[in-house]
C-alpha cells in the first residue's frame, strides 16, 4: 500500500504548484474581447488609458486586452466620428476556477490509503491548501470572472462636415408633442419586464436645454450662429436667415438591470427619439423638413443623459443630410451683412399676400384718435403681451417681430371685446415687424400710407396695451421730435408715453392716421421720454403686402 500512497503523494504535489490559481495561469487575469465594425486606424481607450490594439488580418477589427476584475470602460475616438463609449463587466463564473478543485480531490483517495498505514499525510493538508489557495489566487487576480461582452460593435456616428462658413442659422422653438403620463417603455430586469416607465415621471424633457444644446452643436460644427443679445434696444435680439426647428412626437426610453437588488446590479438606459427637423427661413417658410430619428445607450440607471445622446444623433442624421449643406452654405458674394430679409435669394421671396383696402377712417370733427383706437388690438402670446394694428378689414394686423416671438398662433383681444386666434403668416425680423391673420371679418382698419405724412414738432398718440391686458387701447399724447436713421433703419423719434406691451401699437396722427408702429424706447436713469416706431410707410414693402378696393 505503500507503493500505492507514494504516487498519490506526488500528485497532490504536483497539482498544488502547477494548478495553484488554475484561471490564473490559463485564463490570465485580462480577457480578450474584439472591437468589431469601427472605423479603420480608431484609437481605443480603456479607462481614459489610450491602449494597444492588435488587428484582426482582413478587416479594420481589432482585438484588445480587458481585465477581468472590475468594469472598463471601453471608449473608441476617430477623426469625424462621434465618441463611441461601452462598459464592460464581470458578470459570471469562468469556468477554469473549478480545476482548483483538484488538489482538493486528491486527498480524499490520500485519506484512504494513508488510513491504511494508520496515519494521516501531512500533503492531504496542502491539497486543502492548495486548491483554497487557488481560488484565492484567481479571485484576487479577477481570473475567476468573465466578461459579459467578448465583442462589441461600436455604433460610431459620422459627424457633419465642419464648415468654414455658412447663412446664419439658430436653433428655434423645440415642441415636444409628448403628454406627461405616456408610456415610453419599460423597467427590465433580466430581460423580464417589472414597471412601465412614463414620460413626465421616468423623464422629463427642458425644451429650452435642448435649444442651447443645439445652438451649442451649431456653432462646434462651424455654423454662424448669432448671439442671442441685440446690439442695441434697436434689434430684436436674432437676425439668423435660417431658423431650425425640431418636433418630437416619440420617445422610446428603456432601462435594463441584472438584478432585482439594485446593490447587486448592472444597469443600461436605451433610448430612441424621433424628431421632425424643419429649416425655415425669415419669412417663416419651411425651406426643408426631414424625419430623423436617434438611439443612444448609457450605462447608468435612467437619468436624461441617453435621451440627449439620442436627440443630439438626430440632429447629426439631419446635418448631414446633403441638402441640408446645400441650404446653409453660404453664396458666392453674400456676407452676413447683407443676408438678411431685405436681400433674400430670388427663390426666397415672398409673393405678395393680397388684402382688402381698409377705407379712410371717419373722425368725429377734426380728432379721428377715437376711431384709430377701434383698430388697434392685443395681442397675447404665452410669454405676455403686446400690441398690434389692423389693416384690413378681412383680418390682417401688423405688429413687432420680438412680440410674436418663434411662436406660431397668438390669441387677439379686439377693442369691441371679441378674442380671436391669430395665425402668424409672415414676420421680418430684420425690421421687427410681423403678419397677423384672424378669421374675422368686418374690422376697423388703419390704412397703410405710401409716404410720411406728419411733420417734426406735429402732435401724435400711441395707442396701445401697456404694463397690462385690462388697458387695452391707451392713448397718450406727444410729438415727433425726430427722424433717426439707426443701423440703417429709419426710425420716428417720439416722445410719447411709451410702456412695457405698447410694443406692435399705433402711432397716430389727430386725424387717425397711422404713423408708425411703436417698437422701442429708451429707459435709464435720467432718460425720459424718448420712444421709437417705425414709420408706417415702409411695412407695406417690408412684408409684402398688395391692397385692392
Amino acid at each position: 500500500m505503500k507503493k500505492l500512497f507514494t504516487p498519490v503523494v506526488y500528485s497532490v504535489l504536483l497539482s498544488s504548484t502547477l494548478l495553484q490559481g488554475c484561471a490564473t495561469i490559463i485564463a490570465t487575469p485580462s480577457q480578450t474581447v474584439k472591437v468589431v465594425g469601427q472605423p479603420a486606424g480608431s484609437t481605443i481607450y480603456i479607462n481614459d488609458k489610450e491602449v494597444k490594439a492588435k488587428p484582426i488580418a482582413g478587416s479594420s477589427d481589432v482585438k484588445i486586452k480587458v481585465r477581468r476584475k472590475k468594469s472598463s470602460e471601453i471608449k473608441i475616438k476617430h477623426d469625424g466620428y462621434k465618441d463611441y463609449s461601452e462598459v464592460v463587466y464581470p458578470d459570471k463564473k469562468n469556468a477554469l476556477v473549478y480545476l482548483n478543485w483538484l488538489p482538493v480531490a486528491g486527498t480524499f483517495y490520500g485519506i484512504g490509503a494513508s488510513s491504511v498505514e494508520g496515519q494521516v499525510s501531512p500533503v492531504i493538508g496542502y491539497g486543502w491548501i492548495a486548491g483554497i489557495g487557488g481560488f484565492i489566487v484567481d479571485r484576487a487576480t479577477g481570473s475567476a470572472m468573465q466578461l459579459n461582452k467578448s465583442e462589441i460593435k461600436p455604433d460610431m456616428m459620422r459627424l457633419p462636415k465642419a464648415v468654414a462658413g455658412s447663412q446664419t442659422v439658430q436653433c428655434g422653438p423645440v415642441n415636444v408633442r409628448i403628454k406627461g403620463g405616456d408610456k415610453m417603455g419599460n423597467f427590465i430586469i433580466r430581460k423580464n419586464p417589472t414597471e412601465i416607465l412614463y414620460f413626465g415621471k421616468s423623464l422629463d424633457v427642458d425644451a429650452e436645454h435642448l435649444k442651447s444644446n443645439v445652438n451649442s452643436t451649431l456653432k462646434d460644427l462651424g455654423y454662424s450662429v448669432p448671439t442671442t443679445e441685440g446690439k442695441s434696444v434697436f434689434t430684436t435680439g436674432v437676425n439668423s436667415r435660417y431658423t431650425l426647428q425640431g418636433e418630437m412626437r416619440d420617445i422610446k426610453y428603456d432601462i435594463h438591470a441584472t438584478h432585482e437588488y439594485e446593490s447587486r446590479a448592472r444597469f443600461e438606459t436605451h433610448c430612441t427619439v424621433e424628431v421632425t427637423w424643419k429649416l425655415v427661413n425669415q419669412n417663416r417658410q419651411t425651406v426643408l423638413e426631414h424625419k430623423a430619428s436617434g438611439s443612444s445607450i448609457k450605462f447608468e440607471k435612467g437619468g436624461s443623459a441617453a435621451f440627449e445622446d439620442a436627440f443630439e444623433n438626430s440632429l447629426y442624421t439631419f446635418l448631414s443630410n446633403k441638402e441640408v449643406t446645400a441650404a446653409l452654405a453660404k453664396p458666392t458674394g453674400v456676407t452676413a451683412s447683407t443676408s438678411t430679409n431685405s436681400n433674400l435669394a430670388e427663390e426666397e421671396k415672398l409673393a405678395p399676400i393680397a388684402m382688402r383696402r381698409a377705407a379712410p377712417l371717419k373722425p368725429v370733427g377734426d380728432n379721428g384718435v377715437s376711431a384709430a383706437a377701434r383698430c388697434v388690438v392685443t395681442v397675447e402670446t404665452t410669454d405676455g403681451h403686446g400690441s398690434g394694428c389692423v389693416i384690413s378689414s378681412d383680418g390682417y394686423l401688423i405688429t413687432n417681430a420680438h412680440v410674436v416671438g418663434d411662436e406660431e398662433t397668438v390669441k387677439i383681444h379686439m377693442a369691441d371685446g371679441i378674442e380671436a386666434k391669430g395665425k402668424v403668416v409672415r414676420v421680418n425680423a430684420n425690421m421687427d415687424l410681423a403678419l397677423v391673420k384672424v378669421d374675422v371679418d368686418g374690422l376697423s382698419a388703419f390704412q397703410l400710407p405710401s409716404a410720411a405724412s406728419t411733420d417734426l414738432g406735429a402732435d401724435v398718440f400711441a395707442i396701445g396695451t401697456p404694463a397690462d391686458k385690462e388697458l387695452g387701447q391707451s392713448i397718450t399724447k406727444g410729438i415727433i421730435s425726430g427722424r433717426r436713421k439707426i443701423e440703417g433703419h429709419a426710425f420716428l423719434q417720439t416722445d410719447v408715453s411709451i410702456n412695457g406691451g405698447n410694443s406692435g401699437g399705433a402711432l397716430v396722427a389727430r386725424s387717425g392716421q397711422l404713423v408708425g408702429i411703436v417698437n422701442a424706447k429708451l429707459v435709464g436713469r435720467g432718460i425720459e421720454g424718448i420712444g421709437f416706431a417705425i414709420p408706417a410707410e415702409q411695412v407695406s414693402e417690408a412684408l409684402q403686402l398688395k391692397f385692392v378696393d
